[in-house]
């Protein structure tokens, strides 16, 4: 590991999602040190968080639900409160997730157009920012969701995973499962993605999350977000937080 102590102005970044905790290390807007950490194991995460931290690293997260009590409290956790960089036209802004407004909000703060922003993760949402508010979007259900639906609420289908290479047409009930989700999902997506652009005339879409990279083989059309973003969107978020408290 780097001798941290060389740095002065730095930040830990923490994404707790569903299934994974993502952290990251940056010095200024530069990623030097990531860990990605199952969500159960929330003491080795904070071993990581210790070995990072000193007297001059701040820390930001976010979090898909509660968060553990064992975190430091000097984290600052987003929250849907926190200084977004936008208006929030949503009409029950208590339920929205949270992951939808911080990559939505990396996304202005790059780019200040409207976008459409495709998150593929547990679930799939659709967030749309127009005229500087994020005004709402669409949720569905996420790839390994779809799998395990399948095999939780019917007596035969097997439990099975995302594949690289599917047939359209399955000749199995194994092949046709993968047909039914690895070929469907991402013509889905594209078909949801156009509807959307048809409604509200946008024409810049950005996908990203932890499937964002297999849907990057189907959808050729649309910018993909690069490895760790949900580290450099909060590293960025936390950049618009630092320049308004000191307004």
């Amino acid at each position: 590991m780097k001798d941290l102590t060389t740095f002065a102005a730095m930040l830990i970044t923490i994404d707790i999602g569903n299934t994974r905790i993502k952290m990251g290390l940056f010095d200024g807007a530069n990623l030097i040190e990531h860990n990605v950490i199952d969500s159960q194991e929330v003491d080795q995460a904070l071993k990581v968080y210790a070995q990072w931290n000193h007297s001059n690293v701040r820390s930001i997260g976010i979090a898909s639900g509660a968060v553990a009590t064992d975190w430091p409290e000097t984290i600052q956790w987003i929250t849907i409160d926190s200084p977004w960089p936008f208006k929030i036209s949503y009409v029950t802004p208590e339920t929205l997730g949270l992951d939808r407004l911080l990559f939505s909000a990396a996304q202005w703060l790059e780019h200040r157009q409207d976008f459409i922003t495709v998150v593929a993760g547990t679930c799939i949402t659709y967030n749309i920012v127009k005229n500087e508010a994020f005004i709402g979007g669409a949720i569905s259900p996420g790839w390994a969701m779809r799998y395990k639906a399948m095999h939780a609420f019917t007596a035969a289908l097997p439990d099975l995973s995302k594949s690289s290479v599917t047939p359209v047409v399955g000749a199995s009930t194994e092949e046709s499962m993968r047909s039914g989700v690895d070929v469907a999902l991402p013509l889905e997506i594209d078909a949801m993605i156009r509807a959307i652009q048809v409604e509200t005339g946008i024409n810049r879409v950005f996908i990203c999350g932890g499937d964002a990279k297999a849907l990057s083989n189907h959808l050729k059309s649309y910018i993909f977000a690069p490895s760790n973003y949900e580290l450099y969107a909060l590293q960025r978020i936390d950049e618009y937080f630092q320049s308004q408290s000191v307004k």
